[in-house]
């Protein structure tokens, strides 16, 4: 079987053909840019001789060389003229910026974007330090509210009625309590409510508060149950010295405050044990 010739295109004569018009056609467009540039004022056309061939003598950063523009060429075009005259007043703008900002550096991407991120940075630490702040009054305000709480509860309990707990007390030991304030001592029989006070001057081995002492040496099982009250410390130390002189065993129970002595738990508890 015979084999087939296969049948080839090339294009290249119409590659070629495209490229030639594609630059013809970038010369047409750059002829009519320059053709259609506005032309510069008066002013300015008449003395852009000079100011070109300054240019070309003081070498500017970033210019284009225009020592071959310092004077028309004999076939150069107005337009064309007119063109190169106002690039040449634009480069002098630019010389003027760079000069007026004393040669700064230019940003780098990296410089700005580290910039950017450090201004996020400060504004979200500014945005925490005020809900901190915030947050801080917020605090304060409920703490001194807690306080003011406080110092009324604090009122409230010098006054308020104390409750005597017998709870921890030795079902072998009988208390007898005593009250110690600045005053002097107050001995009390919670059985019947009866009280007696002794002043602190009359605090000796002879008095009322030693015949006391005494009788509960000789009572089984007697603990001597000092009631101390805030004022009342150098009270409590004399008495507990006359009570283990006179061999008596004593124990103190501070008070919270000035209230009065509330007895009906240990009233309770002594109907209890009777029973």
């Amino acid at each position: 079987m015979a084999r087939r010739d296969e049948l080839r295109v090339s294009l290249f004569p119409f590659m070629s053909v495209l490229a030639c018009t594609i630059g013809a056609l970038t010369l047409l467009l750059a002829s009519l840019s320059l053709s259609a540039v506005a032309p510069p004022e008066a002013d300015g056309a008449a003395d852009e001789p000079s100011q070109t061939a300054g240019r070309s003598s003081s070498g500017s950063i970033g210019g284009p060389p225009t020592a071959g523009h310092s004077e028309s060429a004999p076939g150069a075009k107005p337009a064309e003229e007119r063109a190169i005259a106002r690039l040449e007043a634009l480069w002098r703008r630019v010389d003027a910026a760079l000069r007026a900002g004393e040669g700064e550096r230019a940003i780098s991407l990296g410089d700005l974007e580290r910039r950017l991120a450090a201004g996020d940075q400060t504004r979200r630490l500014e945005a925490d330090l005020k809900a901190l702040t915030e947050a801080e009054r917020a605090l304060a305000r409920k703490g001194e509210g807690v306080e003011a709480s406080i110092a009324v509860l604090e009122s409230r309990r010098e006054t308020l009625p104390i409750l005597i707990d017998p709870t921890g007390l030795s079902r072998h030991l009988e208390p007898w309590f005593v009250e110690c304030d600045a005053g002097g001592v107050t001995a009390y029989r919670v059985s019947d409510g009866l009280s007696h006070f002794v002043p602190r001057s009359a605090l000796d081995g002879s008095g009322d508060f030693a015949r006391y002492l005494r009788r509960l040496k000789v009572s089984p099982g007697a603990l001597l149950v000092l009631l101390v009250r805030p004022d009342g410390l150098a009270t409590a130390a004399l008495a507990s010295r006359m009570a283990e002189a006179a061999g008596v065993r004593s124990a103190q129970l501070p008070l919270p405050g000035q209230g009065d002595l509330d007895w009906s738990l240990l009233r309770r508890a002594e109907e209890a044990k009777s029973r």
